[in-house]
């Protein structure tokens, strides 16, 4: 049985109950109302609040050095567990203090300093109200606890999959078998992995380029657990082309958080980066290619040009990646930059990247895991010489080239047959890399943009280059549900992120209100109302001005932040505290703000990034 939905496809032989698709219609970014909450919770985010305060007070008088969080010095430091001591503290921060931890203790009933008495207790919410039915509650409880399914966001569009375990295991090993790009192993060389990038550290300490804080992060010992392997599928590929009927093929992800390499590897990527963007082809986003294309005059013969560069991340050979960095590295030399034990530590990471799937440990032997943080840049690199030999070889039958990551878009100058002969050229560059164009005369679609021509007025040879809003057939416009148990505020800063992004890439009102009609048919059933809707989209599009929404980002004040999760206690400590912070000296000149943590979600309920041996 295959069944369908918008937000739900169950390729499973699970019958979904009806109660069930209301659940999942919620989309896996919806929070069930928070009932009691762990007093251990609290009392971590007051501790952390209270030593904010703390630092802020100990060093309000005190000279300001030059920060800039962006510096090399700043970056890549293991959390300091210092604050200062009472006595160090002005009275007023001390009573301050005082009030606040005794506000907590009445709050909880409990000693707030007592840890061990906290560890298993609860405060009860004061809610008006559950956002999920009972009914609904009932059946959140039966699919976690389900081992005869696997729940998993789809690779594009942010539809809930429901898959047979039997048929996700089976295409994982699929993949995971071709001794092409995977290897079997039999025990764990994480140790020895441990070791040698120990010994690059070590090497970057003593010759002073990291301070002992950077020393002491960038240090690893091996994880309790191997890195997970997971599988996103992908819906969104025509169903004959899927493995199985009920199976799509999955996009393999290795998740490296909290692996080995997770903090090496941002090491790695704030030396590629700014390499990275040389290509002459670069483009950071969508906004920096609206840039570049919107209103542009093109010849009315010209060809507009999508390329994909098909499985990049997998295809990128080991040898080749160190070389190209290399390459980069002499092409411009920076006497702070440690260039070999950078080339020591990627190696280590290309080439180490072992994982586990269902009890069984496999060895990446090609290609760089999409979980790793140096991941994009080094794709961007990996691909710079194909972008400078095309635009070459092109002259000047190309036009406005430009790459972000795999994805590729050009104006084609010349015929159609002259553009076969550029694509098998392309395919010719770099060994392992395909390239597939598709080609129109009118309009095409490129990452979220609709790009189409209308004639010059001032020119009928010529063309207008306009852009719109590209929804893919897959997307399921599941913006967070405005039931979710979030601060109110946050389904309305989403909704107006929206439209500002349709602002920005429409090039006509009338494009502009197409694109909200989309989306409003969508979310007209997830909890927001017409009236609002309406009047946020007018009003970004009369007022919102992008280029002095940058403009006043640099003349902001700084942000001094009070944090506790988001639900009726945390709240209502959360505004006792900024009460009793703005009664303080230290606190002039900042702007003191709510900020909430979320509590879990029904990804955090339902999904699972480890395949689990007791799963049929």
């Amino acid at each position: 049985m295959r069944f369908h939905s918008k937000f739900v496809v169950n390729i499973s032989d699970y019958v979904l109950t009806a109660t069930d698709v209301s659940l999942l219609d919620k989309g896996l970014t919806f929070i069930p109302t928070v009932t009691s909450v762990p007093i251990k919770l609290l009392t971590e985010c007051t501790n952390r609040n209270c030593k904010n305060l703390k630092h802020k007070d100990y060093f309000h008088d005190k000279p300001k050095d030059d920060y800039d969080p962006k510096d090399f010095c700043n970056l890549f430091k293991a959390p300091s567990h210092w604050e200062p001591k009472t006595t160090q503290l002005s009275l007023e921060a001390g009573r301050a203090l005082n009030s606040i931890t005794h506000f907590v203790s009445q709050l909880t009933n409990t000693n707030y300093n007592n840890q061990t008495q906290q560890k298993e207790s609860f405060i009860t919410c004061n809610n008006k109200g559950h956002n999920l039915s009972m009914a609904e509650r009932q059946s959140l409880r039966a699919l976690r606890d389900n081992k005869n399914i696997i729940i998993k966001k789809a690779d594009k569009g942010g539809a809930v999959v429901i898959m047979d375990p039997s048929l996700y295991k089976s295409e994982a090993l699929r993949q995971l078998l071709n001794d092409r790009y995977y290897r079997e192993i039999n025990s764990s060389n994480i140790t020895t992995t441990c070791h040698n990038i120990n010994t690059k550290i070590h090497s970057l300490y003593t010759k002073g380029i990291i301070s002992n804080r950077q020393y002491k992060l960038l240090v690893c010992s091996p994880p309790t657990q191997p890195r997970a392997f997971y599988l996103l599928p992908k819906i969104h590929k025509p169903f004959g082309k899927w493995p199985h009927p009920r199976m799509p093929e999955g996009r393999p992800i290795v998740s490296d958080v909290n692996s080995e390499t997770y903090h090496v590897s941002r090491f790695i990527d704030y030396f590629l980066q700014p390499l990275s963007k040389l290509s002459p082809a670069y483009i950071r986003d969508t906004y920096d290619f609206i840039s570049k294309i919107k209103n542009k005059s093109i010849p009315a013969s010209a060809l507009l040009v999508t390329g994909d560069v098909t499985a990049l991340y997998t295809n990128m050979d080991f040898d080749r990646s160190i070389q190209v960095v290399e390459e980069f590295f002499e092409a411009h030399p920076h006497v702070c930059r440690p260039d070999r034990e950078i080339l020591d530590l990627l190696k280590i990471c290309l080439t180490c990247n072992e994982f586990e799937f269902a009890g069984r440990l496999f060895l990446q032997i090609l290609g760089t895991a999409m979980g790793k943080a140096f991941a994009p840049s080094l794709a961007n690199m990996y691909l710079h010489k194909l972008d400078a030999q095309a635009i070459e070889y092109a002259g000047t039958n190309l036009d406005l080239f430009s790459r972000f990551i795999d994805d590729i878009f050009f104006i084609w100058l010349a015929s159609r047959e002259d553009l076969k002969q550029f694509e098998s050229f392309l395919n010719g560059l770099i060994p392992g890399i395909t390239i597939n164009l598709k080609v129109s005369s009118q309009h095409i679609e490129f990452l979220d943009v609709l790009i189409y021509t209308t004639p010059d007025t001032s020119n009928l040879d010529r063309c207008i280059i306009n852009t719109k809003v590209f929804f893919k057939e897959t997307d399921t416009h599941q913006l967070l549900h405005a039931d979710s148990h979030h601060p109110k505020h946050t389904t309305k800063g989403i909704l107006k992120s929206q439209f500002i992004r349709f602002k920005r890439i429409s090039t006509t009102r009338n494009d502009y209100d197409k694109s909200c009609s989309t989306l409003f048919n969508v979310l007209q059933h997830r909890g927001y109302t017409k009236t609002y809707f309406r009047k946020l989209k007018n009003e970004v599009w009369l007022n919102h001005n992008i280029t002095s929404d940058i403009q006043h980002s640099h003349n902001k004040p700084q942000i001094w932040p009070i944090i506790n999760y988001y639900d009726t206690v945390g709240s209502y400590l959360n505004r006792y505290i900024i009460e009793e912070i703005k009664k303080l000296k230290c606190s002039s000149g900042f702007k003191i703000i709510l900020c909430y943590k979320k509590h879990r979600n029904l990804s955090n309920f339902l999904t699972r990034s480890r395949f689990a041996l007791d799963i049929n």
